[in-house]
């Protein structure tokens, strides 16, 4: 089994959207509402767009099993990521964040990414990918150092 990030295509767009309604993973996101098309393809062409922005799928041997997306601030590396609902619970979450490490663009020194404290499965992938894990308001903050 092979796996990679790849540069996201207007074509993962619908595949991204039907990730994001999922039922679960609207529970773990900070927005818990449905978004329809038309509203999600102007987002996901606005961020395509942006030279700040870096969204990449995961593929295992030629299949997309999830979504990661790098959001720059400065040399900071915002990261927002979603399995596929079918490929949840396989070590794919761990994964995908070990891979956008080695993929973090020139310039980003630190990675961090945020989680509802219920999200037990994201915050065990942020652990065992080495983040430091900052807690208030029912919110995990997720950091890790990767100056080299």
């Amino acid at each position: 089994m092979s796996e990679i990030l790849r540069p996201a295509t207007i074509e993962d767009a619908e595949i991204i959207l039907e990730w994001r309604n999922d039922e679960e993973t609207r529970h773990n996101s900070f927005s818990k509402d449905r978004i329809d098309l038309e509203t999600h393809k102007k987002w996901f062409k606005s961020k395509l767009e942006d030279r700040n922005c870096f969204l990449f799928m995961m593929e295992m041997d030629g299949e997309r099993v999830g979504q990661i997306r790098l959001d720059r601030v400065d040399d900071v590396g915002e990261i927002s990521y979603t399995i596929a609902p079918d490929m949840r619970g396989h070590g794919f979450g761990k994964r995908i964040l070990s891979l956008i490490e080695e993929n973090v663009p020139e310039g980003i020194c630190v990675i961090m990414g945020m989680v509802e404290e219920h999200n037990i499965a994201s915050k065990k992938c942020f652990m065992s990918n080495g983040f430091a894990e900052f807690f208030g308001g029912g919110i995990s903050c997720f950091i890790k150092n990767i100056a080299k």
